[in-house]
């Protein structure tokens, strides 16, 4: 019998999911980005993170942020354009706590979309049903 690698992660609910493990949070015209647990834990310690200043302005497929491993970077870029808000510089001090607390004290940046249809996005099932196809 072989044994198989299993990997426990959380999939929060009132978010959306890109297929780049990317969580999104929609509230008052604004959007607060992270990484979700699954990535988190499937990269294991995030050893730094490089997070855009507020006020920068992304264009769709813009590098948004990036996160470190021992092992790589990973960049993710923008799926909308808009306004950086607010940027998380606790991860920047601290960039366990990605692995530690992904949809709560982990988050990365908030965004003001230029045009955004939240729709683009994967509901929670969906995203988990993704993964399993993984």
């Amino acid at each position: 019998m072989v044994e198989e690698d299993v990997l426990e992660f959380v999939v929060a609910h009132k978010r959306k999911y890109s297929i780049e493990h990317l969580w999104y949070q929609d509230k008052d015209e604004k959007v607060t980005i992270g990484v979700s647990d699954f990535l988190a834990k499937d990269v294991g310690e995030i050893l730094r993170v490089i997070l855009p200043h507020a006020e920068d302005e992304f264009a769709e497929d813009d590098e948004m942020f990036s996160i470190w491993t021992a092992d790589e970077k990973i960049s993710f870029r923008a799926p909308f354009s808009g306004s950086v808000m607010e940027v998380n510089g606790e991860v920047e001090i601290n960039p366990e706590l990605i692995n530690e607390s992904a949809y709560d004290l982990g988050w990365m940046i908030i965004m003001e979309p230029h045009h955004l249809d939240m729709e683009i996005f994967l509901e929670p099932e969906e995203y988990v049903g993704a993964l399993a196809e993984l």
